[in-house]
């Protein structure tokens, strides 16, 4: 038995009857409060010999979670709230799924008053999901629904197109025996959820999220990416509110990087019809280049370089005596991609244009790099936000150069 009232405490609901709007709450409120994360089961996996006793069930689960904050990765978190679901009178049922391969993803179907929901808090998606083909909106990605032999695939439509962008949940019951035996196959050594620590918190517009040395912060538009030097798990502990010795515990157990860059950066993201190809060859000539940061001020001259370009700006409007602006702009055909650094008034900003193809989509992408990690970022969602509208700005002058009546030959 769990601690029903306890657990809802923790959520901040109240006790209702079984209903779609409690389940609503219930599904929003266990996404936002209980972490996905692995520390704790590196944690379990080093101090639990025997393989039977590795999974973390619904009772440590939820005692982890209200002493340390902890919560769990995909099948700890289906079980616990099975567990919840079930002493609130839903009926629930386990099924797997594939998000990379088969049967590595768990979720539930619960059933009420002749309406059926999939929820899964096991990846998690952003919203409970009708097991009927369709669209999904919401404020952090769109879903798209779709009907397979072996049940519903849900593709993932807007937002940051980094990692899977799709899963495929079946539609079998699975028993409680096979469940389990899943969940302890992914204590093998070397699988994924023991390799590194993971830390994931989401809410109905954003994601804060830590691998590998950095801090990230998704919502539907744009990535903040924030290196953090060590030691890094009490600053994690701040940010996802779980204890500090149990990350610290699970950061010496298993190697903790330092983020590939020591600063930070922010990326716009925008999807377009053209392919990369066209989208990159907009931009890639010094004319081309030329019109499109014609947008931001005057060009007074351009001279080429073996790998690209330099150009002189004018000074924007009213700023008499102000320096001219230099830009340094490098073509990589190869990636897709504009290195370009900006130079004012003795201070150097670098930042890329890209086009990448993810899963057969192109998406044009504007990442501006800060000259250190910017750590006041995770605390200041507006500043982040008018940083990433400029991006976005420039993603939109972008999409201009490839009307097709553009001649960009000129």
């Amino acid at each position: 038995m769990i601690p029903v009232d306890d657990v809802l405490e923790a959520l901040d609901l109240s006790r209702a009857e079984p209903g779609i709007g409690f389940l609503q709450a219930l599904f929003e409120r266990f996404i936002a409060r209980v972490p996905f994360e692995n520390a704790s089961k590196i944690a379990r996996d080093a101090t639990v010999a025997e393989r039977d006793k590795k999974p973390r069930r619904p009772e440590i689960f939820w005692s982890d979670h209200l002493e340390r904050g902890a919560g769990g990765t995909c099948f700890a978190r289906v079980a616990a709230m099975e567990a919840l679901l079930a002493g609130l009178g839903f009926p629930a049922r386990k099924v797997l799924g594939r998000v990379e391969r088969d049967f590595d993803h768990a979720a539930l179907v619960v059933s009420h008053g002749g309406q059926t929901w999939i929820c899964d808090v096991g990846f998690p998606l952003p919203a409970l999901v009708a097991p009927a083909a369709g669209r999904i909106e919401t404020a952090l990605m769109d879903l798209d629904v779709s009907v397979t032999p072996r049940g519903h695939r849900v593709d993932f439509r807007a937002g940051v197109p980094e990692g899977p962008r799709g899963l495929e949940i079946f539609e079998q019951e699975v028993s409680d025996e096979e469940f389990f035996e899943r969940w302890r196959m992914t204590f093998s050594p070397g699988s994924r959820f023991l390799s590194e620590v993971v830390l994931r918190r989401q809410d109905p517009v954003r994601v804060v999220s830590y691998a590998r040395g950095e801090v990230r912060v998704d919502d539907r538009h744009c990535r903040l990416r924030v290196p953090l030097p060590p030691p890094r798990a009490p600053r994690l502990s701040e940010l996802f509110g779980i204890d500090a010795a149990l990350l610290t515990d699970a950061t010496v157990r298993v190697p903790d990087r330092d983020a590939r860059e020591p600063r930070g950066s922010l990326a716009a993201y925008l999807e377009t019809a053209a392919s990369p190809e066209a989208a990159f060859s907009a931009l890639s000539s010094p004319s081309a280049y030329r019109r499109f940061i014609e947008g931001v001020g005057a060009v007074k001259s351009i001279t080429e370089l073996p790998e690209g370009w330099r150009l002189t700006l004018a000074p924007p409007a009213g700023e008499q005596g102000a320096d001219p602006i230099i830009e340094e702009v490098v073509a990589l055909s190869d990636r897709r991609t504009l290195k370009i650094r900006r130079m004012t008034a003795g201070r150097t900003f670098d930042s890329e244009l890209r086009a990448e193809d993810r899963g057969g989509r192109t998406y044009l992408i504007r990442e501006a790099f800060f000259e250190a990690s910017r750590e006041d970022l995770l605390r200041n969602d507006s500043l982040r936000g008018r940083l990433a509208g400029s991006l976005a700005v420039d993603l939109l002058a972008w999409t201009r150069l490839l009307a097709p009546a553009r001649d960009l030959s000129a």
